[in-house]
């Protein structure tokens, strides 16, 4: 395969918007750049260089950025000399191991049965090789800007969380005609590119270094795979599937040309994707994708693996020509237990960064900070997607409930704010006063709690499982999205769990009421 590669060194901040950025005048950057700006940025390049009315129409354009035979990967990071990979999602490990700087990583594609006692995804979300590699997640800087608008009394407060200036990302452009490679080559290297979105805002500019064209390039290393003769497929990019019934739904058997064929197992979620169209000034349909790092395995001979390697080459799925698609075989599976080892290292200088202890304080208060207005907005999620059914308990027991939780709300706060309890007093749980209150209930309060739902759920077993567990990560939270700032990565503490958890309790007890209300002015 011919491949034109490159590093991308930030200049300014990058901000490439996820699809999924929250409310609307926040957004989120991807941890990498994707194909899709890289190839827009050519593009611009071209028209500049080749002006012309209809570019579509242009033999050599459609060649080179439409037709899918040049291929713009994803610049992901640079670390240890290459270019890095999406973390396999089939890696885990024992939940001790997760602080420690070098885990033991179980690979559950190689070895299902090696499944650890407790077991955690390996969380950083790159890494260097399927053996003993180096793992690493950038970590997106946050970024508050104020726009004035005439004719308004309010200004707007937009928040952008972007990649830092300084970070090295290693990419790559595919193609089969070495002469193409050698136009963008000479695009690419007319000066600093221009990517993402915000420009005028001080976003997007990086350094191109040591670009060049290297022949029979590979995106990766390819093993035997396990000894077991299965074959392990991994995704090195988003990839958009199309199934039989002609429906995007993630069917990667189908785009590799078995549709009826299933794997043995599998491991991996369901994201959404977008875009941006440049000319159009629009952004692109969003649609469902299978995320990079997916894993699946199918048994021995199950696919031709010289064809499968063929598809590795071009890629399958939609968008091909956008980085989207790469896939690996057989990458993995060698080894079913290694070491990893994880890596902040600055790559511009090769040293460590290392905080002061005043530092780092602060960068966990700041990284705090946006936790907790992370877990605000969940929690308005939570309650707003929050359904009942049955008869509702009447309004009295639901406000003696909102009191208790409000009770163990202030315990929490002072937990969190690591105030310690009076002198003779016994720390206890700090949602007990609500399990107490549930345990004395009469018996036809009781009965008014059984006999109402929270979705699915009795009221009261809802109200018992919240008290007794404080799953605020699972309630609220739902993703562990956890910011950081300066290294420092902020906790969900016992005490946050409980002070969300209590003001869970307390605002679906608060939506209860409201509830009743409306249901009375209906019967009316």
């Amino acid at each position: 395969m011919n491949a034109l590669t490159y590093r991308l060194r930030l200049l300014e901040p990058l901000l490439v918007s996820q699809a999924q950025s929250g409310e609307e005048n926040s957004s989120i950057g991807l941890l990498y750049a994707p194909g899709s700006a890289l190839r827009g940025a050519l593009i611009a390049r071209y028209l500049r260089k080749y002006p012309t009315a209809d570019l579509a129409g242009d033999a050599r354009a459609r060649r080179l950025f439409f037709d899918g035979a040049v291929c713009f990967l994803n610049a992901y990071p640079w670390r240890d000399g290459r270019r890095m990979l999406p973390t396999p999602a089939s890696w885990f490990m024992e939940k001790d191991q997760a602080d420690k700087d070098d885990p033991d990583i179980t690979d559950l594609a190689a070895a299902p049965d090696a499944e650890p006692e407790q077991p955690k995804a390996v969380k950083p979300r790159f890494c260097t090789s399927a053996n003993e590699p180096m793992l690493y997640t950038p970590a997106l800087t946050g970024s508050v800007h104020i726009t004035l608008v005439k004719g308004e009394e309010k200004n707007k407060v937009y928040r952008y969380d972007a990649l830092p200036p300084g970070e090295l990302l290693g990419g790559a452009i595919v193609a089969d005609n070495p002469a193409d490679l050698d136009l963008l080559l000479e695009l690419l290297c007319e000066g600093d590119l221009i990517l993402g979105g915000s420009h005028l805002a001080g976003y997007g500019r990086a350094r191109v270094e040591d670009a060049k064209i290297v022949e029979d390039w590979e995106e990766y290393s390819s093993g035997d795979g396990p000894e077991s003769g299965a074959i392990i497929v991994t995704l090195l990019s988003d990839a958009i599937c199309r199934g039989a019934d002609g429906q995007v739904n993630g069917d990667l058997a189908a785009a590799l040309g078995a549709p009826t064929l299933q794997p043995e197992r599998a491991y991996h979620e369901r994201n959404v994707v977008g875009g941006y169209n440049r000319k159009w000034s629009l952004p692109l349909p969003q649609a469902w994708a299978l995320p990079a790092g997916s894993v699946f395995v199918y048994a021995k001979g199950a696919f031709d693996l010289e064809q499968l390697r063929a598809a590795a080459a071009s890629g399958v799925g939609e968008r091909r020509a956008e980085g989207f698609g790469r896939i690996a075989i057989n990458w993995q599976g060698a080894e079913e237990q290694f070491t990893g080892s994880k890596s902040e290292a600055d790559e511009s200088t090769g040293a460590k960064v290392t905080l002061s202890a005043e530092s780092r304080a602060l960068a966990g208060r700041m990284a705090e900070r946006r936790f907790r207005l992370l877990l605000e907005q969940r929690l308005a999620a939570a309650v707003n997607t929050a359904s009942f059914g049955g008869a509702l308990p009447n309004n009295a027991q639901l406000s003696r409930v909102r009191a208790v939780a409000q009770q163990a709300l202030a315990t929490a706060q002072k937990q969190a704010q690591g105030i310690a309890p009076g002198e003779g007093e016994t720390p206890a749980p700090p949602l007990q006063p609500v399990l107490d209150h549930l345990s004395d209930l009469k018996k036809e309060a009781r009965g008014q709690f059984e006999r109402a739902r929270i979705g699915s759920t009795p009221m009261l077993a809802w109200l018992e499982a919240r008290a007794t567990t404080c799953d605020a990560q699972t309630e609220i939270l739902k993703q562990p999205d956890f910011p950081v700032v300066g290294g420092v990565t902020a906790e969900l503490t016992p005490a946050l769990r409980a002070e969300y958890t209590a003001r869970l309790i307390d605002a679906v007890m608060k939506k209860a009421t409201v509830e009743n209300q409306s249901r009375k002015e209906v019967r009316r």
